[in-house]
């Protein structure tokens, strides 16, 4: 049997029903469905010959998966390496966020303390150090 010609009108109604794709694709579900919306009778064969409508079946089934037809085709090794570079630094300002935090709750608590002392002057908690003094 002969495959039927699909005109072109035909095609891109097969891709905007493609595009617009909700739940499971398959082959089999498509030209069910291109049978019963479009009165096309077409085997999965025949609608693979058609560039448009094998790449937008492709695109498709890749974004119901999950990954984009652009995230599908140009990840390269360059990026996975960027990818983990990014994961472990925002690991790292987490743990240095967490430091930063306990820092800080320890020198409130050393002013607290300080300032619990009587007779103490908080000001020579912040004074210079010697050692800190630029030699001019």
């Amino acid at each position: 049997m002969a495959s039927p010609k699909i005109s072109i009108q035909q095609q891109r109604k097969i891709e905007i029903m493609l595009t617009q794709w909700k739940g499971k694709l398959t082959w089999a579900t498509l030209v069910a469905r291109v049978e019963l919306e479009l009165r096309i009778q077409a085997t999965r064969q025949t609608l693979c010959t058609y560039v448009g409508i094998n790449l937008c079946y492709k695109n498709k089934k890749a974004q119901l998966r999950g990954a984009t037809s652009s995230l599908y085709t140009k990840i390269t090794a360059s990026e996975v390496k960027l990818v983990a570079q990014i994961e472990s630094l925002k690991a790292e300002i987490v743990v240095l966020r967490r430091n930063n935090s306990e820092q800080l709750r320890m020198i409130e608590r050393i002013f607290s303390n300080a300032n619990a002392i009587p007779n103490f002057d908080l000001r020579a908690l912040i004074k210079k150090r010697p050692e800190e003094i630029q030699k001019g």
